[in-house]
């Protein structure tokens, strides 16, 4: 498992991908498509056909054989496309198992923010708790006015709708992760740990080699040899077969010989399908480059985020660390005259959201970092996959 990526985050990419019903449903597909692909190859063997009809009041069996010596390179189109087939579809088990690996990433890194931010607004509503009590001393001893109690008990209020909101967010995100690993008591704990060294790849690269790993991209590119293979299939059509045929029945006999076989499938409509083919070649020539662009820009935008979370997490440090400071600093100058009641308030606030700043920094680092590695491939589906069969 590469550096920064947490060991719950790995253990809930393997369970996801040991038992979501996507992952089952594409790996049937690829099976059934190295069927095909073993079906494909039979063509250049010899094809049988058994009839029979009656002269007379006579039975007359019939036995043919074909073996093909020439056939316009139908049969190696036929191979071709069941081998592009099958190679679309294990790239669509790839593009299933990336997404999976995506949206459980992002799931979990939800319930990471909740229980950090909720351990955070839960210390402001016992600290925001504390002033009301103390506000309400002063109130009663006639020290302070009543608007500077209705001011800490409105931002107590506001504080408990934070932690409600962030709480219910938890419980969202939490629920996401249990269903994509199936386990319903699955828990984030312990709680990841923001590492600078870890959480922050190296740019050098990692476009390119997301280019190189996205399975869209090498599912699109195999859909363009499906529809190369079904091009060459449809111009193959208007030729005829060569082959060597073996006919027996109880009046002629047995009989050898080259034979020509030739299907004309509705006039001029092989030409037609010809172009069709080629056609949608173009089109899937066409969404490889768009998957393409999509996917430097998705790596590009999970790169300026993670470097963004760095330069905030720098800044943002000194901050949460003197916030508390700065608190206790001006509710000191308040019982001595040289700060208003508002002044306390927003202090509190803004150490509220200095530490709230740092934690969304941290995990935003996190999050983009395990993004990047997945979307270089750097932490493998495939690898997870053995490792949970394992």
């Amino acid at each position: 498992m590469p550096p920064g990526i947490d060991p719950q985050l790995a253990r809930a990419g393997r369970l996801a991908l040991a038992q979501y019903p996507s992952i089952a449903a594409a790996a049937a597909i690829v099976r059934a498509t190295d069927s095909d692909v073993e079906a494909a190859k039979w063509l250049r063997y010899p094809s049988g056909s058994v009839s029979a009809a009656t002269r007379g009041t006579r039975f007359n069996p019939q036995l043919q054989v074909f073996q093909p010596i020439w056939a316009g390179g139908r049969i190696d189109a036929t191979i071709d496309r069941a081998r592009a087939v099958r190679a679309a579809s294990q790239a669509d088990l790839g593009v299933t198992a990336f997404d999976l690996l995506i949206r459980v990433s992002r799931a979990y890194y939800g319930v990471v923010r909740g229980i950090r931010v909720g351990a955070i607004l839960e210390q402001s509503l016992a600290e925001h708790q504390r002033l009301v009590e103390s506000m309400e001393r002063r109130v009663e001893q006639e020290v302070s006015p009543r608007s500077d109690l209705d001011l800490a008990r409105s931002r107590a209020a506001q504080v408990r709708q934070e932690l409600s909101t962030v709480t219910a967010q938890r419980y969202a995100s939490l629920q996401q992760v249990r269903e994509l690993v199936g386990d319903p008591t699955f828990q984030v704990d312990p709680l990841p740990e923001y590492d600078r060294r870890e959480h922050h790849p190296t740019s050098q690269g990692l476009v390119q080699a997301s280019l190189a790993c996205d399975p869209t991209i090498r599912r699109l590119k195999a859909e363009t040899l499906v529809a190369e293979a079904d091009r060459k299939l449809s111009k193959a059509a208007i030729l005829p077969q060569v082959g060597v045929q073996l006919t027996h029945d109880r009046f002629s006999g047995t009989g050898v010989g080259l034979a020509v076989q030739a299907q004309t499938n509705g006039g001029l409509s092989p030409f037609a399908a010809a172009t069709a083919a080629a056609a949608r070649k173009n089109a899937s020539e066409f969404r490889v480059t768009v998957a393409e662009r999509e996917t430097r820009e998705a790596t590009i935008l999970d790169l300026v985020e993670n470097t963004a979370a760095r330069a905030q997490v720098e800044s943002s440090q000194d901050a949460a660390a003197s916030s508390s400071n700065v608190t206790d600093s001006f509710m000191r100058q308040f019982i001595t005259g040289r700060r208003t009641w508002l002044d306390v308030m927003n202090a509190v606030r803004e150490s509220n959201a200095a530490r709230t700043t740092l934690a969304d920094a941290e995990i935003s680092a996190m999050s983009s970092a395990a993004r990047l590695l997945i979307r270089s491939c750097q932490w493998q589906a495939q690898e997870l996959r053995n490792d949970s069969a394992r």
